[in-house]
């Protein structure tokens, strides 16, 4: 397959490598986190993009210490300006090789809706944390299967080569013996608000006040994040 992650491609499609994202993102975490403690010395953050979650959760724990890993030359480029003496950037495949002392807590945020074997990739995770908190886009919808050029564009355009529900990427995580501690929706997020978008976003969030669950099911747009304890390798 095309390395797009590596041959400027996302690149060119995503310049800032969605950090504009990141203070959302970094907060809803927060969020889920909150609700159910877990010990955050250590924090991982396995495909870390441009590394600006990790900056703005070292602001908010000021008592953590944070290492972010990704697999792209392009995002570790900007990831490397923001390193501190609390933050670390590398390249690094953390399923290739086993670490020394298991982290605190992995970040796998937007990631294994990218990766052409996640299933690997969530056996390769399981013994370098002691819990994990994934963000899994939940693509797959009544809406989106309606129409199907949604899920292609993705596809295109940030790199979604597989497309979940929550009821079936929360039986995988069981399968591979990560044990759901919390749940939490994220609400989409819009780059542009056309005149579409709006009367879509006033539908979600009149069917979201009624049922998030059947609000995700039927007109997607929303994201999962999960809280998980990693099975014991």
């Amino acid at each position: 397959m095309q390395d797009i992650y590596n041959d400027r491609t996302y690149l060119a499609n995503n310049p800032t490598w969605h950090e504009e994202d990141a203070p959302f993102k970094a907060e809803r975490i927060r969020r889920l986190l909150g609700r159910h403690p877990v010990p955050q010395a250590t924090v991982c953050e396995v495909g870390c993009g441009s590394g600006e979650v990790l900056v703005q959760l070292a602001a908010q724990l000021p008592g953590s210490t944070f290492t972010g890993f990704d697999i792209s030359e392009d995002a570790l480029a900007i990831a490397q300006r923001k390193q501190t003496d609390r933050i670390r950037f590398a390249l690094r495949d953390l399923t290739a090789q086993s670490v020394a002392e298991p982290y605190d807590l992995l970040l796998v945020i937007d990631v294994i809706e990218h990766l052409p074997n996640y299933f690997q990739f969530l056996e390769g995770i399981a013994g370098a944390g002691r819990h994990t908190v994934f963000h899994i886009p939940l693509d797959l919808s009544l809406w989106s299967l309606l129409r199907e050029q949604i899920l292609i564009e993705s596809k295109a355009r940030v790199g979604h080569i597989h497309n979940f529900t929550e009821d079936f990427i929360l039986s995988v995580l069981a399968d591979y013996g990560f044990r759901v501690l919390g749940t939490l929706y994220t609400e989409p997020r819009y780059k542009r608000w056309t005149t579409k978008v709006k009367i879509t976003h006033l539908l979600r969030r009149a069917l979201y006040a009624l049922s998030p669950r059947l609000c995700s099911k039927l007109l997607g747009g929303y994201s999962l994040l999960v809280l998980a304890e990693n099975p014991v390798r």
